[in-house]
């Protein structure tokens, strides 16, 4: 009689700890996001780094971060979750350690060691991304419960990219830029020590192996269009770069295709975007993280280099996007049931579009309440997108297949976040060569994010007057 309580009272104990270090994994991957957004214009002057340059800064986190996602997954059913947690923790201290270290360097020299130290950080959020939903997934077998502990995690990403900027804006007003990444070693530090001590483990292992060839393949078309993209806005489309980033890119995204459909145990079974609800929910994570890294890089550079501001005042602006989601996201939580994800997910897009549209009204002399009115709308937005991009992919695939649906939206989510920089950066360097102002720069790459949000927008309400069709192995 008295044993049945105990048991119950160290499985909610166990469950909590799991929750807690679910949503402190995500958020800690996701602070270096807009944390490093905020000081690009310090470490540009500090360094002489070109916009190019800037955008490898950012693109070296999540590049890496985008093709782990791919394979974590099942490096946590076959090795157990709690060990890939403690891994990618590990891999976030080292990496923020070295980016760290990197302003002791000069020049170009504190650039590289700065993209080395990113890109380790970036590998360690890839692994934990996947597996911190994993760990919720686990904890709380009733999916009925889990959507709230999942809003909670969701919740947690959001509050990592508001509380970035004002980190390292503050941290900023007093010493050098090195020191941003210090409280990264030490969330890292804190929730490693946690896990190693209290999270249980679990795994999956039956059935499961990796997918090598789909990996690789995945990782080259990833960083190889990327690295295309950026080049091309650097030193032209017919540069050699240029094409052969983009070439080697195209070559790898079918390769990659081709390996799917031969593998037994593919990444990302390719029937899955027989379902008009799965596919428009991909291009839609793609347009929706391109949207929200692309214009918070836009804004950062702007604020600083235009209306010279500093970074903690960058980053109070930015908290009104950042900020105003995770207050939405609350009040979302208790609504979203009533509502179809799909609906949600398009209404996100249509009012991202109007939040972006209404910040081209930006330039050199707007006021703080002028602009901060156009951030809080893009911030609405941003939790009607993110909230419901994961539920619409898993919703949209037989039930043994939604965990391979969220490593496959969560992948092309972070595929967005790298493009983002990558091209809005491309499109606002162009328009500066060509002799426009920075703030119709700014218009111009503003304008081609408009563009991509109504047709994401317009892909998901074609989708939900479409009928679902359960899609089977490709």
């Amino acid at each position: 009689m008295l044993t049945a309580p105990v048991h119950e009272s160290t499985d909610r104990r166990s469950t909590t700890v799991t929750i807690a270090l679910a949503v402190l994994g995500v958020f800690v991957t996701y602070v270096p996001i807009t944390g490093v957004s905020v000081s690009l214009t310090t470490i540009g002057q500090a360094t002489g780094a070109s916009t190019a340059d800037l955008q490898w800064i950012s693109d070296s986190y999540v590049i890496p971060m985008a093709a782990a996602v791919l394979s974590a997954g099942v490096f946590g059913d076959l090795h157990g979750r709690r060990r890939v947690y403690l891994i990618g923790m590990a891999l976030t201290v080292l990496g923020a350690v070295v980016a760290g270290l990197a302003a002791l360097a000069q020049g170009f020299t504190a650039v590289h060691v700065l993209w080395a130290g990113q890109a380790v950080s970036g590998l360690g959020a890839g692994l934990l991304l996947p597996t911190t939903l994993a760990l919720i997934a686990h904890a709380v077998p009733d999916f009925r419960a889990r959507g709230r502990y999942v809003g909670m995690w969701a919740t947690g990403m959001v509050a990592g990219l508001a509380v970035g900027p004002l980190i390292s804006g503050g941290i900023l007003e007093f010493t050098g830029w090195g020191w941003v990444f210090a409280p990264i070693v030490v969330l890292a530090l804190a929730a490693g020590v946690v896990a190693l001590r209290r999270l249980p483990e679990s795994e999956a292992p039956a059935g499961r192996h990796l997918d090598w060839a789909g990996q690789i393949t995945a990782t080259i078309a990833i960083a190889a269009s990327i690295y295309g993209v950026i080049e091309g806005g650097e030193n032209g489309w017919s540069s050699a770069q240029s094409v052969l980033g983009l070439t080697v890119g195209a070559l790898a995204l079918l390769a990659f295709i081709v390996a799917e459909l031969r593998s037994s145990s593919p990444l990302m079974d390719l029937g899955l975007f027989r379902s008009p609800a799965f596919s428009a929910a991909g291009f839609a994570a793609v347009v929706a993280l391109f949207s929200v890294v692309g214009t918070m890089f836009l804004l950062s550079l702007f604020l600083g280099y235009v209306q010279q501001l500093s970074p903690l005042g960058i980053g109070v602006r930015l908290l009104f996007v950042t900020g105003v989601t995770v207050v939405v996201n609350q009040v979302l939580g208790r609504v979203a049931g009533s509502v179809r994800p799909i609906l949600l997910l398009s209404a996100g897009l249509l009012l991202s579009a109007v939040g972006v549209l209404l910040l081209t009204g930006v330039d050199e002399g707007t006021g703080f309440a002028d602009l901060v009115w156009r951030l809080a709308v893009f911030g609405v937005s941003m939790s009607l997108m993110l909230a419901p991009l994961s539920v619409v992919a898993i919703n949209s695939v037989p039930w043994q297949l939604a965990g391979m649906a969220a490593a496959g939206n969560t992948a092309l989510r972070q595929y967005g976040g790298a493009l983002g920089p990558a091209v809005l950066g491309v499109v606002f360097a162009g328009r500066l060569d060509a002799g426009a102002s920075q703030s119709a720069a700014l218009h111009t790459a503003l304008l081609v994010n408009v563009a991509l949000l109504l047709l994401a927008a317009m892909g998901c309400l074609l989708a939900a007057r479409s009928r679902p069709a359960a899609p089977t192995s490709a």
